[in-house]
């Protein structure tokens, strides 16, 4: 069932009082006029970048009339358009694996499309034609049809994209597509007509949202972890360095003097861009302390902020990011939290942001020198706020919170002046085939930015592991540096828990972690709730190189061999580590032991960097640098330890 969610407790010179004006019905058994696929229809698959012939479909009605909005030319989770007359929304349904089109004006759910997968992101082309990521089957399908009773959706082509398809975008002209792929580690540029593949650029890790500049000639391309922000030609042109969103926060020091300390960059989910040239990159910026400094967990005990909310300005036309808008100003009142941001869009009113954990959307002023300084309305959504669509039309917002499963309309108003209309708020719940309470309690409590019992200044577990992965960072602990490790898909016989192991399961050691945090600590259902969550997260596909089978047998011949010694510890599959403790001459300065718990390999090819102070940046480093610590590997040679790396990407 939806839950009514209380309004903000704002400013009252920001924001006027919520009102509800309605709250349509939750739905119940099959969609009006709709249909749902029990699998996904055979379409002609473009593997090679190559457009195939379309499905064969039945006659039947006249084709529908789809009209697109502009937005949708970024990509979204949820995209609007007119169909044969009324407003629909296409919803990305991650949970279900379904595309939903829901009719806006009349609540109610038209249809639904089962893609083969988990859909992810969505842009419309000029014809009406949908682009879907499907992030788990590694394809874009282009689907045609509308979405209803009368002309379902099919598809109409596939093509197949490397690993994790996340993030979509449409060049002005319509002619060129960008996907993002976060675990291939890759950015792929299409034809938008044809679908054959004009460039594809290797990337840092975890790309996702994706904009293209007016003149169609660039990409800027974000990362959910890491500092970097991709500028990419269109044209197959090699890429220029990536820009590095670390800022600077400037703070009130002893005295009361400015000082003007760094911070690193993570949680870049979202861009948004105006058609004035200014690219705007949500996102945290992260003090995790101080290498040899003892803390909790981060720089909380240094009296700083761990985590502040970030929005640095691009200037498109000169791929350079606005220097001023590198620098936070502590202690601003109108700073937005936004611990975790999802989603960004621009329009008339500013730039819009959802932000998971607190479960709002925040306005900002898009023409500020640094946007997140001005917050200029905030709304309460349903919980999991992951898309948003604007509705200028009808000034208008639609919210897509995919925990909640509710689609939710805000009237955005006029003004911003303090002087603003409570707005209306309707939401749509969707049914869910198959849902488990606990599972998705103790979802909400693992982004939960709010929750002291978690954490003491507002970090959420996803704060350092966002989808369930890790952050790339190294945090100052009681016991020394210690690097994230990746939670989803890597609890199964990996006991005991921590870099030192000194927790014999994964209850125990989050609330070892929970009380670092200056957490006051999950008791019972709520407790087991998290854990269950953590044991239900979708992991990463797994495999992240390309190496060819050969060279992939290979690489396991050596990692099985008594040479290597790499089973020995780590399990003839990667997968299950000997639980003990090991002393492989690796502590740093400030760890206050010497032993280490040998871990998992699982997912270790998309988990850079390694070791438990992240102090190798990559694998072949790893392999190289480590000879003799634990495992043999000087004895390989190049192409020997290639086929090494080649086998352990695939774990």
């Amino acid at each position: 069932m939806f839950r009514r969610v209380a309004p903000l407790s704002l400013p009252h010179t920001l924001i006027a009082a919520l009102s509800v004006a309605s709250l349509a019905a939750c739905v119940r058994g099959a969609p009006d006029d709709a249909h749902r696929s029990a699998s996904t229809p055979s379409g002609a698959r473009a593997s090679a970048g190559a457009a195939a012939p379309p499905d064969a479909v039945p006659p039947s009605a006249p084709p529908p009339a789809v009209r697109r909005l502009d937005a949708s030319r970024q990509g979204s989770g949820v995209l609007l358009a007119d169909l044969d007359g009324r407003r629909v929304a296409y919803v990305a349904d991650e949970d279900g694996s379904l595309v939903r089109v829901i009719d806006v004006e009349a609540e109610r759910e038209l249809s639904s499309f089962a893609p083969g997968g988990a859909p992810s992101t969505m842009v419309m082309l000029p014809d009406g034609r949908l682009v879907v990521a499907v992030r788990d089957a590694g394809q874009l399908l282009v689907l045609r049809g509308g979405g209803t009773a009368t002309s379902r959706l099919v598809v109409d082509t596939r093509i197949d994209v490397p690993a994790e398809p996340v993030g979509l975008a449409l060049s002005p002209d319509d002619g060129t597509l960008v996907a993002t792929s976060g675990w291939g580690r890759t950015v792929t540029v299409l034809d938008a007509h044809t679908f054959t593949r004009k460039a594809e650029h290797a990337v840092a890790r975890e790309p996702r949202a994706v904009v293209i500049s007016a003149d169609g000639k660039r990409a800027f391309v974000s990362h959910a972890v890491g500092q970097s922000l991709d500028v990419l030609p269109l044209d197959g042109g090699k890429p220029g360095k990536p820009l590095n969103l670390g800022g600077t926060e400037e703070i009130f020091g002893r005295g009361g003097m400015p000082e003007s300390q760094g911070r690193v960059a993570c949680q870049g989910f979202a861009l948004a861009k105006t058609e004035t040239g200014r690219v705007f990159a949500p996102h945290v910026l992260v003090f995790p302390g101080e290498p040899e400094v003892s803390s909790g967990y981060g720089g909380g005990d240094e009296g700083r902020e761990s985590e502040v909310f970030h929005v640095p300005v691009i200037d498109e036309d000169s791929a350079t990011i606005v220097g001023e808008s590198r620098t936070l100003r502590a202690g601003l009142a109108g700073t937005a939290r936004c611990a975790l941001p999802r989603a960004a869009v621009t329009g008339r009113a500013g730039l819009f942001v959802t932000c998971l954990g607190e479960d709002s959307v925040v306005l900002l002023d898009s023409d500020a020198i640094n946007p997140h300084d001005v917050r200029v309305k905030q709304w309460s959504v349903p919980a999991g706020p992951t898309a948003i669509a604007l509705d200028e039309e009808r000034d208008r917002a639609i919210v897509w919170s995919q925990f909640a499963h509710a689609l939710t309309t805000i009237a955005i108003g006029e003004g911003g002046d303090g002087a603003t209309p409570p707005f209306a708020l309707s939401s749509l719940t969707l049914v869910r085939e198959h849902e488990d309470a606990k599972v998705e309690r103790g979802r909400v409590l693992f982004h939960a930015t709010t929750d002291t019992r978690i954490s003491s200044d507002g970090r959420a577990c996803a704060s350092c592991h966002p989808d369930g992965r890790d952050d790339t960072l190294v945090w100052s602990s009681p016991k020394g540096p210690r690097q994230t490790p990746i939670l989803a898909g890597r609890l199964d016989g990996a006991a005991p828990f921590g870099w030192n192991g000194d927790a014999p399961d994964a209850s125990l050691h989050v609330v070892q972690t929970v009380k670092r945090l200056g957490g006051t600590g999950l008791e019972g259902e709520d407790k087991e709730a998290l854990m269950a969550y953590v044991r239900a997260m979708r992991a990463p596909p797994g495999k992240v190189g390309r190496a060819a089978p050969d060279a992939i047998e290979r690489g396991l011949a050596i990692y099985q061999s008594e040479q290597a010694g790499c089973a020995s510890c780590h399990g003839a599959g990667g997968d299950m580590p000997d639980g003990a403790q090991h002393d492989v001459r690796s502590r740093a300065g400030a760890d206050t032991q010497a032993k280490f718990d040998t871990p998992s390999l699982k997912l270790v090819g998309g988990s850079a960097p390694y070791f438990h102070d992240g102090r190798y940046p990559d694998l072949k480093t790893l392999l190289v640098k480590s000879d003799g610590k634990m495992g043999r590997t000087k004895h390989l040679s190049p192409s020997d330890l290639a086929d090494l790396e080649a086998y352990l990407e695939t774990l």
